[in-house]
């Protein structure tokens, strides 16, 4: 009954516009710290592209990390029914979607119009903003899209993670979190990377290791920090 009522547009456009409402009390009721952000202080306000990255189960609190005149963010997006609540819960913040998967089984989920909608937007000075083990995982594991999209734009890509003290975590693949109201949170920034046009594959893995490792490693640190357990990767 509620994957049916998942598919009709109006309720997708209400529960995304529920969830913009809820994130935004997030982000004002949630006393957060910022860590490492002399990392990309170069970066934020610059007006120059790059491709923010966070985990799937974190991206609620995105809004947070930085100020509405510091970014130009696109939100990488799939076309699930739950990327079209995400979409709505995009475009009642204001923000920016592109929408489309990586091909599968020889169907075309939109990924080569996503790819040049990113590229497009990146060109222009935006944020690109994608979580690399979505839409399905596996959880807190990188994937190699953003990686040849930064490599194709000269874009630096730019890890960022989140934890808040008070929370609801789900038993779902990706563990995804609901920050609670009223709590302490924190936002880790990695390091950002550039990734050169003649990058040959065997580097990119390199390169690819590198960043999973340092954001699970900012996503341990920040959630233990705050009284949890670390959540492993999958």
């Amino acid at each position: 009954m509620f994957k049916r009522l998942l598919r009709r547009p109006r309720v997708q456009s209400s529960l995304g516009w529920g969830v913009a409402q809820y994130m935004r009390l997030i982000k004002r009721t949630t006393r957060w710290d910022m860590r490492y952000a002399e990392r990309v202080s170069h970066i934020l306000g610059s007006g120059t592209g790059v491709i923010a990255l966070t985990w799937h189960s974190r991206f609620l609190m995105l809004t947070a990390a930085w100020k509405a005149n510091e970014l130009d963010p696109y939100v990488m997006i799939s076309r699930s029914r739950d990327g079209a609540v995400v979409a709505g819960t995009c475009k009642a913040l204001g923000l920016k979607t592109i929408r489309g998967s990586r091909p599968k089984k020889g169907k075309d989920k939109g990924g080569d119009k996503a790819a040049a909608a990113a590229m497009t937007a990146i060109r222009s000075g935006g944020c690109v903003v994608i979580t690399p083990d979505g839409p399905r995982g596996p959880r807190q594991r990188l994937g190699e899209g953003p990686l040849r999209l930064a490599r194709a734009t000269g874009a630096p890509l730019m890890p960022c993670t989140f934890a808040v003290a008070r929370r609801k975590q789900f038993d779902s693949w990706d563990r995804f979190i609901l920050p609670k109201l009223f709590g302490k949170g924190l936002i880790l920034w990695g390091t950002p990377v550039a990734i050169a046009a003649e990058t040959d594959d065997a580097d990119l893995e390199s390169i690819r290791l590198a960043i999973e490792t340092e954001m699970n490693a900012l996503l341990a640190e920040a959630d233990v920090e705050l009284g949890h357990h670390a959540i492993e990767p999958a």
